[in-house]
């Protein structure tokens, strides 16, 4: 349960959405596994993976779901091996080559053919409502996999203005300067950069395990490159790699955050409570904290 990666949107304005609201909004869109010619489904599960039921889960002011994406897996091998069959096969019968509109039929037969038999793979994704902050937070890597998210949401709830999470200020400058002269109190520097020639964008250097405030990374700044994710560690609560868009990746908290309580707890439910509630007070702190020192929110 505990996020790896942090992708922080903004309501732009309050719509009403509670607890509630959101559990009646997700109902109507509860998941169900691949039927036989299903490419793919996705829909709400209870965050609780264990004998949950609900399909939110409420701690203070922060409302956590889970959306479960499967898909069915067709090796483009097999694929290909049954089009080249019947490809030939048409070839042979008719005494001409197949026209490509008619291969794509045919690739479309035999994906049809196959799915009935194909093995499914399953992934969840994470996210919770800060209700308070306004923000919805979400455990992807990738903006793409967000949005995925956010467009299955939105489907139900009907009304989510969303917009992501960004600094007042330019934040590859916030982060070149903080390496070039001082970090904000909380924040040191871990030992992963990545800096851009702003001129050419695919002049890039990532440095990993070294020291950041190096002569060798700092040479890259005073010839003009500008950081556009550094590795950061947060009051010795969380590691983390910050990009200049505001996300957050390879989201590591510290063990003595992570093994609190009663760690030897059967109760799947009360367990991944205590983690909900410790997780959310963690990154809502964090989140604070960074948009302080990176001058305060955009301003919308």
């Amino acid at each position: 349960m505990w996020f790896k990666n942090l992708r922080v949107y903004r309501l732009t304005y309050d719509t009403g959405l509670d607890p509630d609201k959101l559990e009646e909004a997700l109902s109507e869109n509860e998941f169900a596994p691949c039927g036989k010619v299903d490419k793919e489904r996705a829909g709400w599960v209870p965050p609780i993976a264990a004998g949950g039921t609900m399909l939110t889960h409420t701690v203070g002011d922060c409302t956590m779901i889970c959306l479960r994406k499967q898909e069915k897996v067709l090796p483009p091998a097999a694929i290909n091996e049954q089009l080249e069959d019947r490809v030939t096969e048409l070839e042979s019968r008719e005494g001409r080559k197949a026209a490509r509109r008619e291969k794509l039929s045919l690739k479309d037969e035999v994906m049809l053919d196959l799915l009935p038999r194909a093995l499914t793979r399953s992934e969840r994704i994470y996210a919770y409502f800060d209700f308070r902050r306004q923000y919805l937070l979400i455990d992807a890597a990738s903006a793409g996999k967000a949005e995925m998210l956010i467009d299955y949401l939105r489907a139900v709830v009907k009304v989510l203005p969303v917009v992501p999470l960004d600094a007042h200020g330019d934040v590859a400058d916030i982060l070149t300067r903080w390496i070039k002269s001082r970090m904000p109190d909380g924040f040191m520097l871990d030992l992963d950069v990545e800096l851009q020639n702003p001129q050419e964008s695919r002049n890039v250097i990532r440095c990993r395990h070294q020291e950041i405030d190096s002569k060798e990374v700092l040479g890259h700044i005073d010839a003009g490159k500008r950081v556009t994710a550094v590795g950061l560690n947060w009051r010795d609560a969380i590691h983390f790699l910050m990009h200049a868009d505001f996300a957050i990746k390879r989201l590591r908290f510290d063990d003595r955050i992570v093994d609190h309580g009663d760690a030897s707890s059967d109760d799947a439910a009360e367990s991944f409570d205590q983690d909900f509630a410790v997780m959310i007070v963690q990154l809502g702190r964090l989140l604070d904290e960074l948009l302080e020192a990176c001058g305060g929110p955009e301003k919308i």
